[in-house]
């Protein structure tokens, strides 16, 4: 690990190289403004910090003295008629900018949660947040980087408000760029606000200028996060990023460890020679992947899933996956879009000891549940050629009201066959898969298995089924 007389030196190199993130020079003078409208501020401030001045605004919000303010109002309700109220109260002490950023960061911080631990400690832009990386996969990113890079600090290239800066600063001293000048405001506030500040500097400029200079500080790994719209359209290539590919192909040339956060649809002909890539899944849903440089002794492809209790990986290990039948009785597995992404699927197929139902379509077929977070589970309880005849004749039969409507080869959207269904006011819930097999289209119908505590218990709901073929 670098001594922090070497880290200071870089940071020096860098601040003198590139346009540093500094504070406004206008502040507030309120040293601790409370939410009531006897407590004014003075004119002179009121005069220096215009309605209009936006960054003057946000400068007060990031400022020790609004802090007590915003925690006040995290207490308040936020319906349409309390924020009206809440801004013409705070309108009689704070210029409408102020008024309008303080009641913004206070709904951005209640919908970051999702996101972020500690999200009523940050601070966040509505399209900055929506971008950024959620606090479970970074920290999972990051904790990969610190075990596989040499000794050394880190870079976050393109690091918006913070997500992932946070989460590498946790393990080894970073050096941040953003072009964005608010956005490396907030990220520096940001990794402030939760104690890492001397751990960070954020440089607001282009690293692909600085690369190209070469005066891109040298470092033990780098993390990218480029740009996935050019020109207001989402960016399904990797030539189409903003930088694109080459230009972090010139960038691991000079670092021996670069993670690249990508669109999960990913092209196989796109990646580069040499580069592995990781499929993440968060909450079941596969929203982005990973192009690994520097990692010889990883899969070529694999999958990391979050579950409840932490992360799991299954790689794609060039399987054959067996071809099968699919009846009532049998349990089908839906794997997890990253382990489809990943091509695993024939992996969590022998995991499974189950098979395929069809060459090209991802529902593997076992004739035991075993819970496993790599799929949902489905207990078939009936197999028909697909008619909606049928289909409306067995859901009044097995009393369904509520259904689930699943598919892979079929022709139509599930949903739009919702308003055809006939289903049972107050009925059970359901599963309808639709699925395309030998050039027919099937349906299958059951039942969502929810993880249970022991196998006996699962017996018993089974042996509770009717089980129905056509």
């Amino acid at each position: 690990m670098p001594s922090s007389e070497h880290i200071q030196g870089i940071k020096s190199s860098v601040q003198s190289a590139a346009i540093n993130v500094k504070p406004s020079k206008m502040q507030l003078t309120d040293e601790n403004p409370t939410f009531s409208s006897r407590n004014t501020c003075s004119d002179a401030p009121r005069a220096a910090l215009t309605d209009n001045d936006r960054s003057a605004a946000i400068e007060f919000v990031l400022s020790p003295a609004a802090q007590p303010l915003l925690e006040t109002l995290a207490q308040e309700p936020f319906d349409d008629r309390h924020i009206l109220t809440l801004l013409s109260r705070l309108r009689r002490s704070y210029p409408a900018a102020v008024a309008a950023e303080l009641i913004t960061q206070v709904q951005l911080r209640r919908r970051a949660v999702e996101k972020f631990e500690h999200a009523h400690r940050m601070f966040f832009t509505a399209e900055a947040l929506e971008q950024a990386t959620a606090q479970e996969p970074a920290e999972h990113r990051a904790a990969q980087m610190a075990e596989v890079a040499p000794p050394g600090m880190f870079l976050d290239l393109g690091c918006g408000i913070g997500g992932d800066l946070i989460a590498l600063a946790r393990r080894r001293p970073v050096i941040a760029y953003e072009v964005d000048p608010l956005r490396s405001r907030l990220a520096q506030a940001n990794a402030a606000a939760l104690g890492l500040a001397e751990r960070v500097t954020v440089v607001q400029g282009d690293w692909t200028a600085a690369l190209a200079a070469n005066a891109l500080p040298q470092a033990a790994a780098a993390f990218v996060d480029p740009s996935r719209r050019s020109e207001g359209r989402r960016a399904f290539s990797l030539r189409a990023m903003q930088p694109a590919i080459d230009e972090i192909l010139q960038l691991h040339r000079r670092i021996p460890l670069v993670a690249v956060k990508v669109m999960p649809g990913v092209q196989a002909a796109e990646i580069p020679p040499g580069c592995c890539v990781e499929f993440v899944s968060h909450h079941g849903v596969c929203k982005e992947a990973v192009l690994w440089f520097g990692r010889p002794d990883a899969p070529k492809r694999w999958a990391s899933v979050h579950s409840g209790d932490g992360w799991r990986q299954i790689a794609d290990e060039g399987l054959p996956a067996p071809m099968g039948e699919l009846a009532p009785g049998m349990i089908l597995y839906e794997p997890d879009g990253a382990v489809i992404r990943a091509r695993a699927v024939s992996t969590l197929c022998a995991r499974l000891k189950g098979h395929l139902v069809a060459p090209d379509i991802a529902y593997i077929v076992a004739p035991e549940y075993v819970e496993e977070p790599f799929a949902q589970a489905f207990l078939i309880e009936e197999v028909h050629r697909f008619s909606l005849k049928v289909l409306n004749q067995r859901l009044a039969a097995l009393d369904i009201g509520q259904v689930e409507l699943l598919k892979r080869g079929f022709p139509q959207p599930p949903e739009s066959l919702r308003p055809r269904l006939r289903l049972r006011p107050g009925g059970r819930a359901g599963v309808v898969i639709l699925l395309r097999r030998k050039d027919e289209h099937w349906m299958a119908l059951g039942r969502r298995i929810v993880a249970q505590k022991n196998g006996s218990e699962w017996s018993r709901q089974k042996n509770s089924f009717s089980l129905r073929e056509e």
